[in-house]
């Protein structure tokens, strides 16, 4: 007991990654309104716009740069390091698409996409006790089935299968007591199952109204937790539970004239799901002894989001659109418990070429401002006081083939 009570802290190592960047060509044509075959992840139920087969591949490539101003101090020693860290964040998110019409009423879709998260610390950081680089890389296979009931009406769903592996390595060290810093290495893997059900709905020629929501994912992830050193340890059961929230969205979609469509996105995300996490056989260093915890808690209590979009597109020529929004996504995170970015204001925009008919090439760009977050976190092992700002870029590249 009291090495869960005393090392509680350091198990917030795990630190949840920041949200994968979604395509910004989505965000701007509308995420649950979408023509083409990425409807079979962002809403089943508009497959049954596609009307011809289709392929698709997209591929995202953001990056968060965030920069930590305070003091940590380890309670045991009372030792304080004082100034700035920085911190680096890269996503790389390639995705493919395909959809299919069946019949006149009947499309099926399957998407692919992965996610590969990686963080890394500047070296000697002053918040190399209490935040770790790591690294998180994520699949996901998705077949989804949309049913047109009449002209006006449309429904979806589709199945989710994900294999995701999660890479920590947090550090520990008493500097005041002469003793070095130690690097654990932790690497676990786990599988999950979800699903989604969407919803289209065409009230008017020039109207769409979609809704899709997805469920909560679950995983269980075990693993190996090692230390390096003299002398050595590695824990073979390694294990915790992990989830990625569910979501509800709801788009509408109108154009006021034949050229220009504006769009309006909400969502709901439970990130509330996260109070807290056990994490079972935890390898670490007590001073110059390496041991394996057998169970530390992590304190997360996040906190539901709402999420909202705003944008539009015009067609410049019948076959070139170009298209702006805006994002605005508030922090679900607590900064008496973890080091994080505070809400923020995503911008961006995006345009699309039809090639041919049968080849459609899209990019686009966008910019997060996010704001300052007070960071107050005093746990049993550190006491972290100070302000982390950011900010961040995302770019998207999508290929589309009528085939």
């Amino acid at each position: 007991m009291r090495l869960k009570s005393r090392y509680s802290l350091l198990a917030s190592l795990l630190i949840f990654p920041l949200p994968l960047y979604a395509s910004f060509i989505e965000a701007t044509i509308g995420t649950a309104v979408i023509n083409d075959a990425t409807a079979t992840y962002f809403n089943p139920a508009a497959l049954t716009l596609v009307n011809t087969p289709q392929f698709v591949m997209l591929g995202s490539v953001a990056h968060l740069q965030s920069q930590f101003s305070g003091e940590a101090t380890q309670k045991a020693t009372g030792y304080v390091q004082s100034g700035t860290s920085n911190t680096n964040s890269t996503f790389y998110l390639p995705s493919v698409y395909l959809a299919t019409p069946v019949t006149p009423k009947v499309t099926w879709g399957l998407a692919v996409v992965a996610n590969d998260f990686n963080r890394d610390l500047d070296g000697y950081s002053i918040l190399r006790y209490v935040q770790p680089s790591n690294q998180v890389e994520d699949i996901d296979l998705v077949p989804s089935l949309g049913l047109k009931i009449n002209e006006y009406f449309s429904i979806g769903a589709g199945f989710n299968f994900s294999k995701a592996s999660f890479i920590t390595e947090p550090v520990s060290g008493l500097p005041s007591l002469n003793i070095p810093d130690s690097t654990s290495h932790n690497d676990a893997n786990g599988t999950s199952f979800g699903g989604d059900i969407g919803i289209l709905l065409k009230p008017a020629k020039s109207t769409l109204i979609g809704f899709n929501y997805r469920s909560v994912m679950s995983y269980h992830f075990v693993g190996t937790s090692s230390v390096s050193g003299h002398p050595g340890l590695t824990a073979y059961n390694y294990h915790f539970n992990y989830w990625i929230p569910a979501r509800s969205v709801l788009t509408v979609s109108r154009f006021v004239t034949r050229d220009l469509g504006l769009i309006a996105t909400v969502q709901y995300i439970q990130w509330g799901i996260f109070k807290d996490i056990n994490m079972y056989n935890f390898a670490n260093k007590i001073g110059t002894q390496a041991v394996v915890m057998p169970n530390a808690t992590v304190h997360y209590n996040f906190h539901n989001t709402w999420n909202l979009t705003l944008g539009g597109q015009y067609f410049i020529t019948p076959a070139w659109v170009f298209r702006v929004a805006s994002s605005y996504v508030p922090s679900f995170s607590n900064g008496d418990f973890q080091i994080d970015n505070g809400d923020n204001v995503i911008v961006g925009a995006s345009t699309g070429y039809n090639i041919t008919k049968k080849i459609i090439l899209d990019g686009s760009y966008a910019h997060s401002f996010i704001f300052n977050k007070n960071i107050h976190i005093s746990g049993p092992r550190n006491l972290v006081e100070g302000v982390n700002k950011a900010s961040g870029d995302a770019v998207s590249l999508k290929l589309t083939l009528n085939i």
